[in-house]
């Protein structure tokens, strides 16, 4: 698909029939949730191994994986701070949908299932309602096992 400009210059997308937008966002959540349990498992091993997860969030910033999502939920997360930006709880279900969507569609996705699984950990835990960030809370008391 080519993108169209609308009028503030912004890229938007045709997506064909109904319902692929809301497939598109399914996806784009779950690389989103994988990219989180990714980054909560780099600052979990990074700290266990005596290194800065400051720094390893500054030398992120400076590579090929710098990114939004790292620059903005990072430092929050090692304040330990989850104001709800994305709950969750909302997260999860997207999670669970898009590897529903995966089994419809014949696609195998461990990464995605993984990730689910420390979601779905973290929603045991009474922690639906924060920021789906609040998962590094879960693998970093877990070792990152996610079992905490």
């Amino acid at each position: 698909m080519v993108p169209a400009f609308d009028v503030l210059g912004k890229k938007s997308f045709f997506l064909g029939e109904i319902g692929n937008g809301a497939k598109m966002k399914l996806v784009v959540n779950m690389i989103m949730g994988s990219m989180m349990n990714a980054l909560s498992e780099g600052l979990s091993l990074a700290d266990s191994s005596g290194l800065s997860p400051q720094t390893l969030l500054d030398v992120l910033d400076l590579g090929a994986i710098a990114n939004p999502m790292f620059k903005l939920k990072g430092p929050s997360m090692l304040q330990g701070s989850y104001n709800p930006a994305f709950p969750l709880k909302h997260q999860q279900k997207d999670m669970r949908l898009a590897l529903a969507l995966g089994d419809e569609n014949a696609v195998s996705m461990p990464v995605a299932a993984a990730s689910n699984e420390a979601f779905k950990k973290a929603r045991s835990l009474g922690l639906g309602d924060l920021d789906f960030s609040v998962v590094y809370e879960v693998l970093k008391g877990s070792g990152g096992s996610g079992k905490a």
